[in-house]
């Protein structure tokens, strides 16, 4: 996934007659299939993580003493959609209103852990409540195993969901400087290269310096991280909630400017490389 706004699949190179990129890179048994996915996984790699996880999930809070029913892969992929998009809205009007999704989504559309871990959490009294979320995500309840699996960035992850994805992950993926492999072949294509140059000056034209689309999200997530602290946005001071707003209204303004750049200089580009590298029309 190289751009929030582009909404790109994760990449690789050649395919066999099922459509997988072929492209290889080295592991202790030799060679490593890249996958289109999240962390360069398969959609079949994909979908064991994600069942992994969660079922590691739900044997760590087990051991809490508390319930948790692992989401099926279908209903989290469903939720890591649901992170970039809201059902009935175009591209242009999602981040008209809701930029990249970063800091301006409504509590309802940040999936936590699936319509039955909800109830199962609702049910719980105050102080159970508390003691759930700090055992399944640690200290920030910003990061869902779903929120982090979308963003390709695991770091923050606490609590049960920590453990589980240390258990499951590899040490490469785990490392905070991992880049999906697929993604860096697109990204060293001449092609998309003198693409995103194109983005960065017509950015620029727009007001905005930034010389990679991620240049300007990770932009965002920093000054909203900064601020949040991992708490609940709504329990924030009135200035804080002054300062989240002000930076909400810039995540829209850079997103719309983004969105206009990518679809004239950087989104055909992109399509075009990922299919030739994976073999995909």
């Amino acid at each position: 996934m190289i751009s929030g706004v582009l909404v790109v699949a994760a990449c690789g190179g050649g395919s066999d007659d099922s459509g997988e990129p072929q492209q290889t890179t080295p592991s202790g048994n030799g060679t490593q299939e890249i996958g289109r996915e999240e962390f360069g996984m398969t959609e079949e790699q994909l979908v064991t993580t994600i069942e992994d996880v969660e079922s590691a999930i739900a044997s760590c809070m087990t051991d809490a003493g508390f319930e948790y029913i692992p989401i099926d892969p279908v209903t989290f992929r469903e939720g890591m959609s649901s992170l970039s998009s809201v059902p009935a809205l175009s591209d242009e009007e999602f981040v008209a209103q809701y930029g990249y999704g970063f800091t301006t989504l409504p509590p309802t559309q940040r999936f936590r852990a699936g319509e039955e871990n909800e109830a199962i959490f609702n049910d719980l009294s105050a102080a159970d409540q508390v003691a759930y979320e700090r055992t399944l995500w640690g200290d920030n309840t910003e990061a869902t195993f779903v929120y982090m699996l979308e963003n390709e960035d695991v770091e923050g992850a606490g609590g049960c969901t920590k453990t589980a994805i240390d258990e499951v992950f590899t040490e490469e993926q785990l490392d905070p400087n991992f880049q999906n492999p697929f993604d860096v072949l697109v990204e060293q294509d001449p092609r998309y290269v003198a693409a995103v140059k194109e983005w960065s000056a017509c950015m620029s034209e727009a007001g905005y310096d930034y010389e990679s689309p991620e240049d300007a999200e990770d932009e965002l997530l920093e000054l909203y991280d900064d601020l949040v602290r991992g708490a609940d946005p709504t329990t924030l001071s009135e200035s804080d909630q002054a300062a989240l707003r002000d930076l909400q209204d810039a995540e829209r303004a850079i997103a719309l400017a983004d969105l206009a750049c990518a679809e004239e200089f950087l989104i055909p580009v992109e399509e075009q490389v990922e299919r030739d590298i994976s073999g995909r029309n």
